[in-house]
């Protein structure tokens, strides 16, 4: 599992407007007592996914000459509760891009039925973790590519 899906793998389990997703399934410990996903998961599941995605798309590699990538703020909605084993897609876009910040969009789907849906806003700063630093030229160019955002 957490096998990596661009927009044409996406799109051949039916879920189209996004351009990048992982597949995983869903593991005992993300339960809550009431047997169905805790909201954690949700969020840790964003973050793995936007790690891959940040990293994918050359924004950063996380190593010491790369800008701090930090997630101002971050919210979820969920929509449908979900079950242990439960083999699911998480997807993400970015639909707002700025010289030094992005705005993710994240949805998660059961076979074709949205489950929860999420948002992130990302700044890159430099190492001193307060200076704001512009986006690598090659990775924004993926970004248009890929997921076409507004840009501001």
């Amino acid at each position: 599992y957490l096998n990596a899906l661009d927009r044409t793998a996406l799109l051949g389990r039916g879920i189209e407007g996004w351009a990048y997703g992982l597949e995983d399934q869903v593991r005992f410990y993300e339960l809550d007592a009431l047997a169905h996903v805790n909201n954690l998961a949700y969020l840790r599941w964003f973050e793995t996914l936007r790690v891959r995605y940040v990293q994918d798309y050359g924004l950063t590699s996380y190593s010491k000459d790369d800008p701090q990538l930090v997630v101002r703020a971050q919210s979820a909605d969920y929509l449908a509760p979900m079950f242990q084993d439960q083999i699911y897609v998480v997807a993400t876009r970015t639909t707002l891009l700025k010289q030094s910040s992005f705005v993710m969009d994240y949805a998660v789907f059961v076979e074709k039925t949205l489950t929860a849906t999420g948002t992130a806003v990302v700044i890159s700063l430099e190492q001193d973790g307060k200076t704001r630093r512009a986006h690598n030229p090659k990775a924004v160019a993926r970004m248009i590519e890929r997921d076409a955002p507004e840009q501001a």
